[in-house]
Parts: C-alpha cells; structure tokens; sequence
C-alpha cells in the first residue's frame, strides 16, 4: 500500500489502476455536528479493501466558512467574499442554505479563496484520472429516505445505462433480502431517532414547526418527510399531520408511515439524483468515458454494517464490469 498525504485530502493506492473509491465528505464536523457524512470513509475503506485501485478520502470539513464542500461547485472570487460574513455571523439561513446548495466554499479574502480553489483543484485532478469512480455519502436515516437503505445515482444521463443499473439494484435486493428483512425493525427505530432529534433541533432553535417561521434547510427536510409520510401512512396519521402539525402528530406520522413501508431496499434515484454534485459534473466530464456511482448510504447501514454496505457496492461494481 502507498499512501499519499496531500493537503485536505488522502489517496491510498494498492498497485490497481481501477476503481477510484472518493468519500469526498468525510472530513471533521466542525461548528455542526451533522456537517460530515460520518462513516462513509470507513465503508469507502472496506470496498477498496475489496477491490484495490485507489480510495480518495478528504481531510476537510464541507462547512463552507471551515472548510470545502467537493461536491458542489467552484464560487467566484467576489461571491466567496461577499458570504464570509454571512456565514461567520450566521445571518440570513437562507441566503446561506442557497448558496450552500450551488458552492463549496467562502474567503476571507483573495488569498484564502486560492488556497481553496488549489487544494479543490488538486482533489478533483486525482480524482479525474480514474475511469470508473464510485463516490460514498451518507444519507440521513429519516423517513424522507424511505424504502432506502442505500440509493444510487449516476451522471451518465444515459437510458441503456441507468436501465442496467436499475436492474443491477434488483439483484442486490434479492441476494441480500433476508440480510434486509432482519434488519427491518432496527433500521424503523434509527429513522424514529432521528425524526426526534430533527424535531428537537428545529424546537430547540425556532420554538415552532410554522413553516414560516423556520429556516429553508429544515423547512425543505420538513416537507420531504411529510411527502413520504402522505404516501405510505393511513387516512388517520395524514389529516392529523395535515391538519395540525405539532411534533406529537408529526412523530406519530412517522411511525404510521414506517408500519406501512416496504423492506427496506437498495434503490436506483429515489431519493437522491445527483442535482447538486456541480463538483462531479464539472471536474469528471466528459462523463461518457467514465463510469461513475455516487453511493448514498443510509447512517444506519454505514454505522451497524459497514461490511455489508461494502459488500453491496462491490456486487454493484463487478456487476457494472461484467
């Protein structure tokens, strides 16, 4: 193994030239402690114990006053600085949650925002050399995410390859369905837990769930988790959310929706498409050479199972060569 310690960043290499392994968010949390995809290193580790190439793991917080977001895209100089203060200050949530959507960075000044753009650069120009990619997140186990236990996107925009994937994540489901029956009932409780504790840091912040009295990233989450909740749960559990929503209702809504979902499955874009990865797009086109996965997979399976996510997303990749 040689390992390669560059700035914001760490590339292991093993002698394969193929696959690229990238956990482009598994830096420290720093200021929030939701801001990392926590153990995505740690499955992104065991697939490239698995199957050799290179495993590309970032060093660097994604907050954008700490740190850089790989996973979106390059700001201008003058828009860097103009949101330092505002994210240093914490003003305007939602001048902030916008930004934060499109960019992966603020500065202090010009100095600051081309060190950035250079460890940014540099990270994507490793990264770009690899001819099939696979990027490991994290995703939230909340109900928004349901019947997810890990979801696949691609940027190929192509319909013969997204067709071959779509099939590929039904094998998955059917080799690992009693491995995702059994964990069915642990996997409903993490998502309960972090209904709570959503709920907790909205109250704890806002004092209300009024939708226009909270900031866009929790309003947007809130809404997200109400869609899932209005398909999967009875008549009851939706006019009482729909009617009146208070965090008892809303957590009661949860449970309903979680006592009527599926097993929990690997899905291709059901709850994520790839629409704010600028970074990918940008620095990895053209994308017709390249096979490239973006894995998001949920904390629980990351947390309770790495072995398994890895196993998943190796079946997915020897799969995608044959």
């Amino acid at each position: 193994m040689k390992s390669e310690f560059n700035r914001g960043y760490t590339v292991y290499k093993d002698g394969k030239k193929e696959p690229f392994i990238v956990a482009p968010h598994s830096g420290p949390a720093l200021d929030v402690v939701t801001s990392r995809d926590d153990h995505s290193e740690t499955v992104a580790s065991l697939c490239w114990k698995r199957l050799g190439g290179r495993l590309i793991v970032s060093s660097m917080p994604r907050e954008r006053l700490w740190g850089i977001d790989f996973n979106r895209d390059i700001p201008k100089l003058k828009d860097a600085l103009d949101h330092f203060n505002i994210f240093l200050n914490k003003e305007d949530v939602n001048k902030r949650y916008s930004y934060m959507k499109k960019y992966g960075w603020v500065a202090k000044d010009e100095n600051d925002y081309e060190k950035r753009l250079k460890i940014y650069q540099s990270f994507w120009d490793d990264v770009s050399k690899g001819e099939c990619i696979i990027i490991v997140h994290k995703a939230f186990p909340k109900v928004k995410f349901i019947p997810s236990i890990m979801d696949i996107t691609t940027f190929s925009g192509e319909k013969i390859k997204n067709k071959l994937v779509k099939e590929i994540v039904e094998e998955i489901n059917g080799k690992y369905y009693y491995f995702l029956d059994k964990i069915t009932d642990d996997y409903k409780d993490a998502i309960i837990y972090e209904s709570k504790r959503m709920i907790l840091n909205i109250l704890r912040i806002y004092k209300t769930l009024n939708y226009d009295k909270i900031g866009a990233i929790f309003r947007d989450s809130l809404k997200k988790d109400l869609e899932k909740i209005n398909f999967y749960g009875d008549k009851i559990a939706k006019r009482r959310i729909n009617d009146n929503l208070t965090p008892h209702n809303y957590l009661e809504g949860v449970k309903n929706a979680l006592e009527n979902m599926p097993t929990p499955q690997v899905t291709f874009e059901n709850a994520f498409f790839g629409d704010t990865s600028f970074g990918p797009k940008r620095k990895l086109s053209p994308l017709k050479n390249k096979t490239i996965i973006q894995v998001e997979g949920s904390g629980f399976l990351n947390f309770w199972h790495p072995h398994i996510a890895a196993e998943m997303i190796k079946d997915i990749y020897e799969m995608l060569k044959e």
